[in-house]
């Protein structure tokens, strides 16, 4: 471990070594007295006032109120700390409440806040500047916006705008979205709506070497493989070779010969997918494909973006793969809305030639300086070193408790970008029903413990957390989740109460 790295950490949330994992780390930060309306408050606003999609989401049957976050925690209305392992859903990346981004963007407010981009300022000079050195020179040319959706939205153009061409293929099981124009590309079934535009939108089959047709234990890059047995040679995976002919035979149906394709777009890990690893050599058999049919290969880096997967930057890079364009949101803003679409000078070209593209808040003087302050939070604390080491241990903690417990499936990802699939028999790998994942989740918030929740059937358990947690949050966890799964096994958990049939 680097001395930068253990000198963050140790400064940030020290804890002994001696201490029991019955109780969170030790944290040197006290949350100042909440006076602010209460949580029967909130809910009765959520529930009268927030539209139903917004509330119907709402976590947990008695949920937290949380007041304020330090790091990776969270404090909620009466002092209670709680170990946030979603970061806002794969957002906060530097950690809640940093010193150093919060001076900067205060700084920013006492001076210029916004002026749109048909005037000159500053700061969106130097964070572009800033940003392109994290990219390779075949990406040098950037769009900021506000989310993910949007700088997808534009990715789409962009293709269309350059090759001529419509048809966008995209991969099931995949999030990228939930705006009118991208949802389309969006293939999980609770974001699936019947009135959606899907023209010209399609989608090949993911390479999950767990629930896929093809693919196995030696499948994947990192520390989880799946315990299904495959033929695959060394670093050569036949499952690739399989999905990839699946992605030819797809565009050859929807493409004339040799042309008609604008574009491919894959997520380096699938997000919402439940950390969906693709199999090794998937998205570099896929990218010559696009090619030979005139398309340009988009990545969404949404959620993998920034260091979080530990041993890459990016997850174009953990593929070995040049896209033609890539997308970042979440990470970038460490929960400020940013975003945005990266590209190069022909491509960027070709879109601004194509007709007027206009974003009123997308790169102003506020967002930038939060973007470039969490930039250099990033690189200055080491966090994604800290990803590689505190991921590991992770992964490595998964690994035992899927031998342990009979209900976990499977457990994948690379470095803090992770998760665990939860099944009725590791014989059948049925679906673990929803209303067991609940009772997990609440089961293990009233240890203190917040973890997301995705995959195709929602069976499993996100763990997205901020990129400054420690291997001893890490413990905590690992011995929450063996303490839950037995009391699960021993039928000591009322799942039942949260069956929505009774």
């Amino acid at each position: 471990m680097s001395r930068r790295l253990l000198s963050y950490t140790t400064r940030a949330f020290k804890s002994t070594a001696s201490r029991s994992l019955s109780s969170l780390p030790a944290c040197g930060y006290t949350p100042a007295p909440y006076t602010g309306p209460t949580k029967e408050e909130v809910l009765q606003v959520r529930k009268g006032h927030v539209n139903p999609a917004v509330h119907r989401q709402t976590f947990f049957k008695d949920p937290p109120l949380f007041v304020e976050g330090k790091g990776q925690y969270l404090f909620d209305e009466n002092g209670e700390r709680y170990l946030d392992l979603i970061g806002g859903i794969c957002t906060i990346s530097a950690g809640h409440n940093h010193d150093k981004i919060n001076d900067k963007i205060a700084a920013q407010l006492g001076t210029l806040t916004h002026t749109a981009n048909i005037l000159l300022h500053p700061n969106l000079a130097k964070y572009t500047e800033a940003m392109a050195k994290k990219l390779p020179k075949e990406l040098s040319v950037i769009y900021f916006c506000n989310s993910g959706s949007e700088a997808n939205d534009l990715a789409m153009l962009m293709a269309r705008a350059y090759t001529g061409n419509l048809n966008i293929v995209g991969l099931r099981r995949a999030y990228h979205g939930a705006s009118a124009s991208n949802i389309s590309l969006t293939t999980l079934p609770l974001y699936r709506n019947r009135c959606m535009p899907t023209t010209n939108i399609s989608h090949t089959m993911n390479a999950d070497p767990f629930r896929g047709l093809w693919g196995g234990s030696k499948c994947r890059d990192g520390p989880c493989q799946t315990l299904r047995s495959c033929d695959c040679v060394g670093d050569e995976c036949s499952a690739a070779d399989n999905y990839a002919d699946q992605y030819r035979d797809h565009v050859r149906t929807i493409c004339p010969p040799g042309g008609g394709l604008a574009a491919f777009i894959g997520e380096g890990i699938g997000g919402m997918g439940a950390a969906l690893q693709q199999t090794k050599g998937f998205y570099n058999k896929v990218y010559d494909i696009t090619k030979e049919y005139g398309g340009l290969n988009i990545m969404d880096e949404v959620q993998t973006g920034f260091g979080r997967l530990g041993s890459h930057y990016w997850g174009f890079e953990y593929h070995g793969v040049m896209p033609d364009i890539i997308t970042a949101a979440k990470s970038i803003g460490n929960g400020f809305p940013l975003a945005m679409c990266a590209t190069s000078p022909e491509i960027a070209e070709a879109f601004a030639n194509s007709s007027l593209h206009f974003n009123t808040f997308g790169g102003n003087a506020l967002q930038c300086a939060a973007g470039l302050a969490t930039l250099e939070a990033i690189e200055e604390d080491g966090l994604q070193e800290n990803c590689a080491v505190v991921g590991t241990h992770f992964l490595e903690g998964f690994n035992k408790l899927r031998t342990k417990h009979e209900i976990v499936g499977d457990c994948r990802g690379k470095g803090l970008f992770m998760a665990m699939e939860f099944v009725t028999d590791k014989a059948s790998n049925n679906p673990l029903p929803v209303y067991h994942i609940m009772a997990l989740l609440e089961a293990l918030k009233d240890r203190r413990i917040i973890f997301g929740r995705g995959g195709l059937f929602g069976n499993c358990i996100r763990i997205q957390p901020p990129m400054c947690v420690t291997k001893e949050d890490a413990d905590y966890t690992l011995a929450a989740l063996d303490a839950v799964l037995t009391e699960y096994a021993e039928g000591k958990l009322d799942v039942e109460s949260f069956n929505p049939n009774k």
